[in-house]
């Protein structure tokens, strides 16, 4: 497998695109396909959900990886190749 950054059709999205639920959460489910997130907010925290939790939309995200942001967006996911580039708090 190529590198991250080793071809021109690498997927990008921005996170002000997402659209999260109503508690400010959003869940992708991406291929194993690397994916670039670009923030324009600071990251605060990453992990991984230990206990079962349901968003608001309904998705159980328990045993997901998370990233939470400075303006209270989390994003929960499934795929060890998201590579997420944000400002220094």
């Amino acid at each position: 497998m190529s590198g991250f950054f080793d071809t021109d059709d690498e997927l990008v999205l921005q996170l002000a695109d997402l659209l999260p639920d109503d508690a400010g959460e959003v869940v992708l489910f991406a291929r194993d396909e690397p994916l670039k997130i670009e923030a324009d907010t600071p990251l605060i925290e990453t992990g991984v959900v230990a206990d079962s939790h349901i968003t608001a939309s309904g998705t159980e995200v328990s045993g997901l990886t998370y990233s939470q942001f400075a303006n209270g967006m989390t994003l929960y996911h499934d795929n060890d190749q998201i590579l997420i580039i944000a400002p220094d708090i």
